[in-house]
């Protein structure tokens, strides 16, 4: 199982959106595929329908109250380890153990023959948990929008991502998959500016690459997940639809 997870310290990038459809293509082409949501906003929780009960949720998973099988949800995109709100004032609860950082790269060492895939859709901020899911991944993805601050954001991950692989008991193995741009208009000068600069940011500090394929500003990935459906399900041949599969083909090769 390869496990991926999608991280930016900045808020509205579209992690959850990239995860969303990145699993959706994924299990269109019949991969086994796994998603974790971290995020006490639980939007991948409740975009995939996932049943929070107050038992089946990632904190009863972390904290040892509650099996993987129990927590496990099948939905429409894969299987999913859900989220809910009550995450964020339960979280004192688990970093008080000084193993916790640990605790999802334990579960997910179990997990390694069920899934081709997991991806984790992380909160907008570094804490324990955010740690814990870089300490168990295999490989970061990146979204960000093509803006002013996108060359800065890139040094605030580069550090986060730095303190988790510079230790040989966290992660010296961890690797940036690549940048994402999402919300993107090519049309804009400005945009094609910064896709230059964080192109190079992205090379000097992570010896990735920026996707080729860019996610596009469009009505049409709002408007399905109103209707809790992935982009290529909403609108088969759209240019949102087109791009995720183009995304997850380089993606594929980024992680091979």
């Amino acid at each position: 199982m390869k496990v991926i997870t999608i991280f930016n310290q900045k808020g509205g990038v579209g992690k959850s959106t990239t995860a969303i459809n990145l699993m959706a293509e994924y299990f269109k082409r019949g991969e086994r595929v796994l998603g974790i949501d971290i995020d006490p906003q639980s939007h991948l929780t409740k975009f995939l329908d996932a049943k929070t009960d107050g038992k089946r949720t990632v904190f009863e998973l972390l904290s040892g109250e509650s099996h993987f099988d129990d927590v496990a949800q099948a939905t429409r995109y894969g299987d999913i380890i859900p989220c809910e709100g009550s995450f964020a004032t339960l979280l004192p609860k688990l970093t008080g153990n000084p193993a916790f950082i640990f605790s999802l790269r334990d579960v997910l060492a179990k997990q390694g023959e069920s899934y081709d895939l997991c991806f984790i859709d992380c909160p907008p901020s570094v804490n324990h948990v955010t740690i814990a899911a870089l300490v168990a991944t295999d490989y970061v993805l990146i979204p960000t929008e093509a803006e002013y601050f996108s060359v800065d954001g890139m040094f605030e991950i580069a550090r986060t991502i730095n303190q988790v692989r510079s230790s040989p008991y966290l992660n010296p193995l961890l690797k940036v998959a690549g940048v994402l741009f999402t919300r993107y208009r090519g049309n804009l000068t400005l945009a094609q500016d910064i896709s230059e600069a964080v192109e190079k940011t992205t090379q000097d500090l992570f010896s990735a690459s920026v996707f080729k394929t860019k996610v596009p500003l469009t009505c049409d990935i709002p408007e399905s997940q109103v209707r809790k459906r992935s982009v290529a399900d909403y609108k088969a041949r759209s240019k949102a639809s087109t791009a995720y599969a183009e995304i997850a083909n380089e993606l594929t090769e980024a992680i091979a």
